[in-house]
């Protein structure tokens, strides 16, 4: 198979093509690693900022296949435009004004096309369906309600407490049709789905049951390599300005992500 035909299929197989911020009020929120960007009239996100939470979303998105009433995951894309072409505050805060927060120091030595924010310019792209926004209420300063809807989860899906599932507050959810109902003391209306869980959470060995190994047989089958699934940002490394350079750091940030990964796939098996 070609190289110019294996990034045609590459980009055939994603589903919802990345949106181009045209105003900072385009922006809907800000994590610690991507600005998630929206319009109106298209049914899905897209973020623009740090590749860090790779494996995350690797897990994140095989999980979806499994479980699409409890998870929403992401594609990973090439950049829309040409770097040359992005806006100066596309991964800046329109609240505070302020870049995101995080910068790997293990990519330090590559120079500041990594830094992501808003003096320079070198992001990597995801999308995700859209929903209706969460917010916590004052019940979530506490840390009770965080363990009791994280082990309730574990307990129904008991794949997640292998996989170390963690980070359930409600502002990591949205009401989607077609998701679970969570109880009613846990101040979640509607149906809802995860969007922005993590994973790799310290955690006892998971009991080995015929249940549990099913699950982790199903998961593991289907799941593909880091590599494989960081297919699109390869394809567009001709998209920024010194493509030679940001494969140097896609190269580091997949060996970094793969330690991640390896941590968190160890406990599956017995």
């Amino acid at each position: 198979m070609g190289a110019a035909f294996e990034q045609a299929w590459s980009l055939l197989k994603q589903s919802m093509p990345p949106f181009v911020p045209r105003s900072i009020e385009d922006q809907l929120g800000m994590g610690l690693f991507r600005a998630a960007y929206g319009d109106p009239n298209i049914p899905h996100v897209t973020k623009f900022g740090a590749g860090e939470g790779l494996a995350n979303a690797l897990v994140q998105a095989r999980l979806a296949e499994m479980y699409p009433e409890l998870m929403v995951g992401e594609e990973l894309h090439p950049l829309p435009v040409h770097e040359s072409e992005l806006r100066e505050w596309l991964t800046t805060s329109r609240k505070t004004g302020e870049p995101l927060l995080y910068t790997s120091p293990k990519w330090e030595d590559f120079g500041p096309p990594f830094v992501a924010g808003s003096e320079v310019q070198s992001p990597f792209t995801f999308t995700q369906e859209k929903g209706v926004p969460i917010e916590s209420t004052d019940m979530w300063k506490d840390y009770e309600p965080h363990m009791d809807l994280r082990n309730e989860l574990w307990e129904k899906y008991p794949l997640l407490h292998g996989l170390g599932m963690w980070d359930v507050k409600p502002e990591n959810w949205a009401q989607m049709q077609g998701g679970i109902e969570l109880p009613e003391d846990m101040e979640i209306p509607g149906q809802v789905k995860v969007i922005d869980p993590q994973f790799d959470k310290p955690r006892v060995r998971p009991m080995y049951t015929p249940k549990f190994m099913s699950a982790s047989k199903e998961f593991r089958s289907d799941l593909p390599e880091l590599r494989e699934f960081a297919e699109p940002w390869y394809s567009g490394l001709s998209q920024y300005e010194d493509p030679a350079l940001m494969e140097v750091g896609l190269n580091q940030l997949l060996s970094q992500e793969q330690d991640v990964l390896n941590r968190t796939l160890y406990p599956l098996t017995p």
